[in-house]
């Protein structure tokens, strides 16, 4: 099994040469990395990237776009989703990973039919660049929060926004954490259901409340969790996000150890 760091929650505490020298050192090899989009020099600093990476032999495995929910990028999201699609192709990485959550409350009434509809619209032009440039668009599960409904935190609606592509390019990125909010006991269920869509992931654990913890310190039945990928043949990537926090100097490159020696423990239940 090969297991992916993202690499940007490391950058601030490290500086990112210090931080991809850590990670390749115990054994990480593939990373999530996205470029500071909403920079004027985010290209320069993505293309030192690059060459920081390949010195240590790490490559990207995937990006993660910018999301709109919380009204944070404003009019700008369109921009950073596009120069993050033109990251994803120059990195040369498999997946670029999206919150299939957009809406426009302001304008439109909220319904699971009128958010298939915006998000299939929102997203096609992407989808169809990822087609045209080689690597797939996945969409992660994620799970119900603030006062307004978030599409996609069903189960039901992130299947059917994914299969209503009808294309190959179109898959899911398996966000433990988040399924294990929304779903609970009946995440590996759900990764029956998903199957081969399943083609990368988030992996972090939390006890009920999203808080992106190392494995095995919450709630997540790994043993079945596990059963579940292996069951339905996943062969990719294991990627370990952080995203709430921070931890300083020493401490970061032992997170980033123990982090890696927590993620293989999960090989004794495939």
């Amino acid at each position: 099994m090969n297991y992916g760091l993202n690499i940007r929650f490391f950058e601030n505490a490290l500086g990112l040469a210090k931080a991809a020298e850590v990670a390749a050192k115990v054994g990480f090899t593939h990373l999530d990395y996205t470029p500071p989009i909403a920079e004027d020099s985010w290209h320069a600093q993505m293309v030192e990237a690059e060459k920081i990476f390949a010195a240590n032999g790490l490559t990207v495995h995937q990006t993660h776009a910018p999301f709109n929910r919380y009204g944070k990028h404003g009019d700008a999201h369109k921009l950073y989703l596009d120069r993050c699609a033109e990251a994803t192709a120059y990195l040369g990485a498999d997946f670029l990973v999206a919150h299939g959550d957009e809406f426009d409350f302001e304008a439109l009434t909220y319904s699971p039919e009128a958010a298939l509809e915006y998000n299939r619209s929102y997203f096609l032009p992407y989808l169809e660049r990822a087609e045209k440039e080689g690597y797939k668009l996945a969409f992660e599960t994620v799970f119900a929060d603030w006062d307004r409904p978030r599409f996609t935190a069903q189960a039901d609606e992130l299947y059917a926004l994914i299969t209503s592509f009808e294309s190959e390019s179109a898959v899911c990125c398996w966000d433990f954490g988040h399924s294990h909010v929304s779903m609970k006991k009946e995440a590996p269920a759900q990764i029956r259901r998903f199957g081969s869509l399943i083609q990368c992931t988030h992996l972090h654990d939390n006890t009920g409340r999203d808080s992106h913890q190392i494995v095995m310190t919450g709630t997540i039945n790994w043993a079945e969790t596990m059963q579940a990928f292996a069951d339905v043949g996943y062969n990719g990537i294991l990627s370990l996000e952080f995203s709430h926090g921070s931890m300083q100097g020493p401490l970061a490159e032992e997170l980033i150890r123990f982090s890696h020696l927590a993620a293989k423990e999960l090989e004794r239940f495939l």
